[in-house]
């Protein structure tokens, strides 16, 4: 009867250790490829090239008489004044009156500047004013910082008869841009008539674009 018993239970362990090999087997044949973990797909954007702009220097340009390419005209408040580099020649100086636009915007002028000799930059009117010389010419507009000028042809005092030029002392020149009302003092120490001498002690030609040159 023991003899029985042990044999018995020695089957069921060996039973038991199959039925566990078979479950393994079975376990690991179900985990195949599939279960392998999937690929990341990455996608990339080539950024576009930066845009460059290159800036120039700010020039005057001269346009068709009678257009202004819807620019205001340029006025004592947003201008600079200044006296450029001139020649002379046979009793005459020729100096450019420079006008430097000093605004944020950009404006046009066309036409002569209004030119005087002053006793100072408040002083009085020394002699007859500039006469006018050439034709009016095109418009000019100034882009910011950009310059136009007018030539003012100055004669030497010592070509006039003194008692009709009566000599005075001038410390430079008053300037009303073309169609301003509000006037400007340049620098330029002289001599002008205080009398009428037999012709203009002053000319003056219209504006164009740059510094200028007779």
């Amino acid at each position: 009867m023991r003899m029985n018993q042990r044999t018995v239970a020695r089957g069921l362990l060996a039973g038991a250790g199959l039925v566990a090999a078979v479950l393994l087997t079975a376990c690991q044949g179900s985990s195949g490829a599939g279960s392998s973990p999937s690929s990341l797909s990455v996608s990339s954007t080539t950024a576009p090239a930066p845009t460059t702009t290159s800036s120039a220097a700010p020039t005057a340009t001269a346009t068709q008489p009678g257009g202004s390419g819807g620019n205001g005209e340029c006025k004592a408040a947003n201008l600079k004044l200044s006296v450029g580099s001139g020649d002379a020649a046979a009793g005459h100086f020729y100096v450019p009156i420079v006008f430097t636009n000093t605004g944020s915007t950009s404006c046009s002028m066309r036409g002569w500047p209004g030119v005087s000799y002053v006793t100072g930059d408040s002083g009085s009117q020394v002699g007859q004013p500039a006469k006018r010389t050439g034709s009016e010419g095109s418009s000019v507009t100034l882009a910011p910082n950009a310059v136009a000028s007018s030539v003012v042809t100055v004669t030497d005092v010592a070509v006039f008869d003194a008692n009709s030029c009566k000599p005075a002392s001038v410390r430079g020149f008053r300037v009303y841009a073309p169609d301003d009302t509000a006037s400007m003092f340049v620098s330029r120490s002289g001599t002008g008539c205080a009398g009428n001498p037999p012709s203009p002690q002053l000319q003056v030609q219209t504006v164009k674009a740059g510094a200028g040159s007779s």
